[in-house]
């Protein structure tokens, strides 16, 4: 989205945030057990908690049973009460409480992948080498982490964007045209116009429209991960920046 971060509204930090995703999780982070929206983050958002320990040089299968054993940890909420005004956006949470944990438990507690008997979030090594992979030529871990994590968003806005085009019946729409939300030359709207029996000028100016209903699914996204406004702002100026690189 190589025009993503010049038509990012902004939100008044004073402005009433609304209840989010990861807000309901830190309300309920005095409860015991698994909730739906927390293990729905753990799902999204481990391959960032898997690139960062590989790059710092865990092998495999070692980064595998760490993911999981610090994922059963969290589904079990024994590291929400440690949630303090410095970790209110999910980012900065998953990662220093992945830390915490790898300094204390390492790899002496492989059996807490397992939650005690029960089935964290299943992790595939040869599915997260092949999303992960590239993630090991970056700079550093929190690098990798930082690029894996941007990509996750990025990819949850673009499949609401996909499942709001399936709902509408145009899948073979948005298939021909998704390329051109990511940065495929306009020199292909020509084809694709041919493909969906429009004009090519139509065609950019649907690609536009799509590209701003895009933006507004990855701000949502991100407002979902934060705690206020004003870290909603931070978060998409982060994550914009990392995606450009």
């Amino acid at each position: 989205m190589n025009d993503a971060g010049a038509v990012i509204p902004n939100r008044s930090a004073h402005a009433e945030f609304p209840s989010t995703l990861w807000s309901l999780v830190l309300n309920a982070g005095a409860s015991t057990g698994a909730s739906p929206a927390l293990e729905d983050l753990c799902r999204s958002y481990w391959p960032p908690l898997y690139s960062f320990l590989r790059r710092q040089g865990q092998p495999p299968h070692d980064a595998e049973d760490l993911v999981q054993g610090f994922l059963a940890r969290l589904l079990a909420r024994e590291d929400l009460a440690e949630v303090g005004p410095e970790k209110g956006r999910f980012r900065t949470f998953l990662l220093t409480s992945l830390r915490n944990f790898v300094i204390k438990q390492a790899l002496r507690d492989k059996a807490l992948k397992r939650g005690g008997g029960q089935t964290a979030i299943s992790i595939n090594t040869e599915e997260a080498e092949r999303l992960c992979g590239p993630d090991l030529a970056t700079d550093s871990p929190e690098a990798a982490f930082d690029r894996r994590f941007a990509q996750a968003v990025v990819a949850h806005a673009f499949a609401a964007l996909r499942e709001e085009h399936r709902a509408r019946g145009k899948e073979k729409f948005f298939a021909a045209l998704a390329p051109f939300l990511d940065g495929a030359e306009p020199e292909g709207y020509e084809k694709a116009a041919a493909q969906l029996g429009m004009a090519s000028g139509t065609v950019a100016v649907t690609v536009h429209r799509m590209r701003g209903r895009l933006r507004e699914l990855l701000r949502a996204e991100v407002r979902q991960l934060c705690s206020s406004a004003a870290e909603e702002e931070q978060e998409m100026k982060h994550l914009l920046e990392v995606w450009s690189r």
